[in-house]
């Protein structure tokens, strides 16, 4: 790789995709190699088969190095949301006089935070708001001068377990140096600009089978949750009631139209052993809208778990790939938690659809990082 890419490994629920990547004057993210492994996934924060985590992600990495004819000596690693959890904590620091802020006073701030957690380890941090003086609340503190600055700092932890299974597998790769990161945070990052993120941002990935629920304001997760369910379960709903195969209920899903009220005699078509084989468009709906209800509930619990409240006018944003390429499921989800719901618009790039949402802000993170 040239010293301008960057090579990161995001851990989706269905698949490890590895993307190698750089970044023009413009901001633009090039992609010069892409490659997913699928695998069993995880739930309920465990891995579902362990040995197979770790081959895809051997075979991940050795996939990316073929397209792109190098080796992958470096790379950030994206741990999803089951896996972790965010504590926010407020510290002050008393100057005595007035002076201009510097970088190591920030550092101060974040070291004076003590978080004892003998299973889990800080991944990501970064500042929800920076108050100098009494009442002057800011984004960056550094340059600017007074005699008093408090914060509100964001700290993510992950599972050693779970950062351990990683290492392993890596350690039997090419890779010499890796790091990890909250796919979440990176997601608030790449996704929403300061202003958005600066009046707080409620958003939803909603993957294979995993959704993560966060809150953000500033440049600091505020909540995160998450729950095992997505859009695997959403096919995995219409094989069994519809009695297909599981391959012809992931096709069904992706032609799902929730927002439309079809006729009587209207219908799906769908492949089965060969044959076109048409299936009503009114017990398809009703199955997959029932499924997007459940998944609504599973977010509404995660609000009513958390110790911070926002404001009800904020609207939720949608991203991943388990709900947002089904048209009307947003609308769905509106109904049931009571708030606008939008899908949350990529920056472009090559891959710039919600499913690589995930993988796209992990990449995005590295390079602003250089690593």
């Amino acid at each position: 790789m040239s010293q301008k890419e960057v090579a990161i490994l995001d851990i989706g629920s269905k698949s490890i995709t590895v993307l190698v990547g750089s970044q023009d004057v413009n901001k633009t993210i090039n992609i010069r190699g892409s490659y997913s492994e699928n695998y069993e996934g995880f739930a309920d924060g465990e891995l579902l088969e362990p040995s197979k985590f770790e081959r895809a992600i051997i075979e991940a990495v050795a996939g990316a190095e073929r397209i792109t004819g190098c080796k992958i000596k470096k790379i950030m690693v994206g741990i999803p949301t089951e896996f972790c959890f965010c504590v926010c904590k407020n510290v002050c620091q008393n100057f005595g006089k007035p002076k201009r802020i510097t970088n190591r006073d920030v550092e101060n701030l974040f070291s004076a935070v003590k978080l004892e957690y003998k299973t889990h380890t800080v991944i990501s941090r970064d500042a929800v708001y920076y108050v100098l003086g009494e009442n002057n609340r800011v984004s960056d503190p550094v340059g600017l001068v007074d005699y008093k600055i408090t914060a509100c700092l964001s700290f993510v932890l992950a599972s050693n377990k779970f950062l351990g299974q990683i290492s392993k597998a890596l350690i039997k790769t090419n890779v010499e140096k890796f790091g990890f990161v909250s796919s979440a945070y990176t997601q608030a990052l790449y996704l929403f600009d300061e202003a958005e993120r600066d009046k707080y941002v409620l958003f939803v990935d909603c993957g294979y089978i995993t959704t993560t629920v966060a809150l953000v304001r500033g440049r600091g997760v505020l909540c995160l949750s998450s729950f095992s369910m997505g859009g695997g379960y959403i096919s995995a709903d219409l094989a069994r009631c519809l009695r297909i195969p599981f391959s012809s209920a992931e096709s069904l899903n992706r032609k799902i139209v929730l927002c439309i009220k079809p006729e009587e005699n209207d219908n799906y078509d769908i492949v089965i052993d060969g044959t076109v084989t048409p299936v009503s468009m009114r017990v398809a709906n009703a199955i997959v809208e029932s499924r997007v209800e459940v998944i609504a509930k599973g977010i509404l619990k995660c609000f009513e778990s958390w110790q911070y409240n926002f404001p009800d006018f904020i609207p939720l944003y949608l991203t991943g790939g388990g709900l947002s390429f089904i048209k009307g499921a947003k609308d769905v989800i509106a109904k049931n938690i009571g708030k606008n719901v939008l899908i949350a618009q990529m920056p472009y790039s090559g891959l710039n659809k919600p499913n690589n949402s995930s993988s796209m802000s992990v990449l995005n993170y590295a390079l602003s990082q250089g690593k």
